[in-house]
This record gives structure tokens, C-alpha cells and sequence, in this order.
């Protein structure tokens, strides 16, 4: 409940302080509406010339893309501004400030900033599966709700802890910054998983599990999830916590404080 008290008053500061610059929200939401509106150029370039891509109908897609929107949204309010650049904090020794606040290192680090304009996003991307749903003629069903409920939260804890381990490199080697390659490795959850050839796919569900960024969650809206998948990407989930938690503890014994 304390991180949780935490995470609401930084979210609420961190408001109060972009509502302050009102061209900044207007700019965010141009960009949130020019980056939904390539996503549908890029789907009319394609499903003009085919009925299906990899099994999904036009429909499937748009919610597809709508749930990647969503996950990317929070994505980008809570954990990217901590994140950014992480490798440039620990030469600069900004690490030192946070390391001795009265909170857990980890949280402060990969949560305790926000940017809460970037939910723009997330609010575009419920209106574009709202038109993929119009679209479509499957039903919706009580569990497929639950099911992508679930797997956008799996999707957001792998996205986190990927993050999170990515970042940490940097604690070993603060030469190396590697927020471009996973900008490029995130791209790649914008599509189904089934477009991917082995050994890709495979990749990207079990290695760097992007596939439950929006291809599952997606899937399971239509009805269509295997609850396999559901228990596959809890586990995932729950061993990259305990992964994060475990590499986050061993970078600090190695990370030497810029005063030290």
C-alpha cells in the first residue's frame, strides 16, 4: 500500500506540473493522433491487398494495434521516463540520490517518475479497439474480457522487468546504452507474432516475450486464447520479477558510488 500511495502522489505532482504547460498536451496529443493515424495507413496499405495477414482479419488487427497503443500508453507514462538513458544517470552519479531515499532502490528507479500526458495514448487506444470491435462479427464474452485484462497486465509486468534488466547492464558496463535497441525490440510487439519466422517467433514469446505485449491479450478478446497461453505468460511474468529482483541486488554490490 505504501508503493501504491507513493505511485499516486507521483503521478499526481508529476500532472499538476505538465498541466502547467498547456502546448505541451496539445503536442502530445498531436503526436498520439499522427502515430494512431500511420498505424491505419499501414494496415490499409496491407489489407488492400490480402483478406487475412497470418490468420488476422482487418478487425483483429485494429484491436490488435489498439491493445499495443494501450500497453505502450502506460508503458510510456510509467516506466520510460525512469528508464531513459539509465546508463547516463550511473556515470553522472545521479544513482546516489535515489539509493538513499526511504523507499525500495528498485521502485525508485523504474517507477518513482512519471508522465502522465503520455496516457493519451492508452485513451487512443481504447477508441481503436472500440472500432475494431464494431468492425468485427465475433461477440465479446465475459472471460475474453477477463483474458485481456489479465494478459495486458502480463504484458506490462514482461515489459517492465525487460526494461528493468536491460537497464541494469549498465551497472556493470555504464559505457553501454541500450534505450535504442529495446526502443527498435519494441516495435516488433505492434504485430501479430504469427508473421514472424522461426526462430523469431519463438523469440519473441519465450526469450523477449513481445508477443504478450498485444498478440495474445488481442487473441483472447475474439475468443480465440488458449488459457495455456494465460498460464504460460503468468509464469513468465512471476520468474522475470524474481529475475529483475535478483540482477537489480547483484548490479548494486558491483555499482560504485560516484563519491566513493
Amino acid at each position: 500500500m505504501k508503493l501504491l500511495r507513493l505511485l499516486a502522489a507521483s503521478f499526481s505532482l508529476s500532472l499538476r506540473r505538465e498541466i502547467t504547460f498547456r502546448a505541451n498536451l496539445v503536442f502530445q496529443l498531436v503526436l498520439t493522433a499522427l502515430n494512431v493515424a500511420s498505424g491505419f495507413v499501414v494496415l490499409g496499405a496491407v489489407y488492400t491487398q490480402t483478406q487475412t495477414l497470418a490468420g488476422w482479419s482487418l478487425s483483429e488487427s485494429i484491436v490488435l494495434l489498439g491493445t499495443f497503443q494501450i500497453v505502450s500508453g502506460i508503458f510510456a507514462t510509467y516506466v520510460e521516463p525512469n528508464l531513459r538513458w539509465f546508463a547516463g544517470q550511473v556515470r553522472d552519479g545521479k544513482l546516489d540520490t535515489i539509493l538513499v531515499q526511504p523507499a525500495p532502490s528498485l521502485f525508485l528507479v523504474s517507477l518513482g517518475r512519471c508522465e502522465p500526458l503520455s496516457l493519451s495514448q492508452a485513451a487512443m487506444g481504447l477508441l481503436t479497439i472500440s472500432l475494431g470491435l464494431s468492425n468485427g462479427s465475433s461477440h465479446l464474452s465475459w472471460w475474453g474480457i477477463v483474458s485481456w485484462l489479465l494478459l495486458v497486465g502480463v504484458g506490462l509486468v514482461i515489459a517492465w522487468a525487460s526494461r528493468v534488466l536491460m537497464a541494469s547492464v549498465s551497472l556493470w558496463v555504464p559505457s553501454i546504452e541500450l534505450d535504442v535497441l529495446y526502443s527498435a525490440l519494441w516495435q516488433f510487439g505492434r504485430y501479430p507474432v504469427e508473421i514472424y519466422g522461426q526462430p523469431l517467433r519463438f523469440l519473441f514469446t519465450y526469450i523477449l516475450p513481445f508477443a504478450f505485449l498485444s498478440t495474445f491479450p488481442a487473441r483472447a478478446l475474439f475468443g480465440h486464447s488458449d488459457p495455456q497461453a494465460l498460464l504460460l505468460g503468468i509464469a513468465i511474468a512471476g520468474m522475470a520479477v524474481i529475475l529483475v529482483q535478483i540482477i537489480w541486488k547483484a548490479g548494486l554490490r558491483r555499482y560504485t558510488s560516484a563519491t566513493s
